[in-house]
C-alpha cells in the first residue's frame, strides 16, 4: 500500500528531521484500529480476531455529577477554569486516592490530560486519564464521541513498557511549560515529589489504570455501538498494558 497526496502534502518533523507525510507513511506504515478489536496493518491487511467480545459492562460506568460544567469546554488551561471537563475530572481523580503528584499534562504531545501517581508499599500506581468535550455541549448517543478519546487511551498503553521514559517525558514537558507560560501543570505535588517518585520507581512494581472521561455518554442511555467500542478498548488496554480501564460519563 503506497500513499500519495491528492493536494498539498503535510510535513512531519521528528528528532530534528523532516519529511513529507506520504514519505513518512510509506516508510513506517499505518495502523488503523476499528471496533470489535479489528486492526488494519501494512500492507493493507485487515486483522479481525475470531472471538466475540461482550459489550462493556454498563455497571462499571462511573457517572459523575457535571453540574456547573460547560460540557463544550474540554481543557482547564493555565487559568484553570473550574467549569471545564478536565477540572471536573481532576476533582474526581483527586478523590480516588492520596496521590503524590497530579499533573495537568494537556497540550500537544501529552502523555494524558491528567497524570496521577503515588507509591504504596512496593507498588507505583499510575493513573492516566484522557478527557473529551461534548460536541455542541449536548449529551448524545453517538459513537463518534468516543472514537478519539478511546484512541488516546489505546495509544497511552505504550508508557506501561517504559516507566523511566515516562518520568523523563513528564519532567521535560513540565520544564517547558514553565518556560512557555510561567506555570506548571502540578495540581498536587511539585518537581521535588516527581523526582522522588522517579528515583523510587526503579525498585517498584507498577500498576496502571487508564481512564477516559466523556460527559456526552450517559450511563442510562449509552448505545450498543458505544458499549462495543468501550469493550474493545478495555480488551486492548488490558492485553497490551495489563492495565485497568475506567470510564467517567454522565448519569
Amino acid at each position: 500500500m503506497q500513499f500519495a497526496p491528492i493536494g498539498e502534502d503535510a510535513t512531519v518533523s521528528l528528532r530534528k528531521q523532516s519529511s513529507t507525510l506520504c514519505e513518512f507513511l510509506n516508510e513506517t506504515g499505518l495502523q488503523v484500529f476499528f471496533e470489535m478489536d479489528a486492526v488494519m496493518i501494512p500492507p493493507a491487511m485487515l486483522l479481525k480476531p475470531d472471538r466475540t467480545i461482550p459489550p462493556f459492562d454498563r455497571t462499571k460506568l462511573i457517572a459523575l455529577d457535571w453540574t456547573g460544567i460547560s460540557l463544550s469546554v474540554e481543557s482547564q488551561g493555565v487559568e484553570r477554569r473550574p467549569d471545564s471537563v478536565q477540572a471536573r475530572t481532576i476533582k474526581h481523580v483527586r478523590s480516588l486516592a492520596d496521590w503524590d503528584v497530579i499533573i495537568d499534562d494537556d497540550t500537544s504531545g501529552e502523555i494524558a490530560d491528567i497524570v496521577a501517581m503515588r507509591v504504596d508499599g512496593d507498588t507505583l500506581y499510575v493513573h492516566l486519564t484522557h478527557c473529551k468535550y461534548v460536541t455542541g455541549g449536548q449529551v448524545r448517543k453517538q459513537v463518534e464521541d468516543l472514537y478519539e478519546v478511546c484512541g488516546q487511551a489505546q495509544k497511552s498503553t505504550q508508557w506501561r513498557r517504559n516507566i523511566p521514559l515516562l518520568f523523563k517525558r513528564l519532567i521535560k514537558r513540565q520544564r517547558r511549560k514553565v518556560e512557555r507560560t510561567g506555570h506548571t501543570g502540578f495540581m498536587q505535588g511539585d518537581f521535588s515529589a516527581l523526582y522522588i517518585l522517579e528515583d523510587k520507581a526503579r525498585m517498584l512494581k507498577t500498576e496502571f489504570t487508564i481512564a477516559v472521561a466523556q460527559p456526552g455518554v450517559t450511563k442510562s442511555g449509552i448505545s450498543p455501538a458505544q458499549l462495543e467500542l468501550l469493550a474493545s478498548t478495555e480488551v486492548y488496554v488490558y492485553e497490551t498494558a495489563y492495565a485497568s480501564f475506567e470510564v467517567y460519563c454522565n448519569s
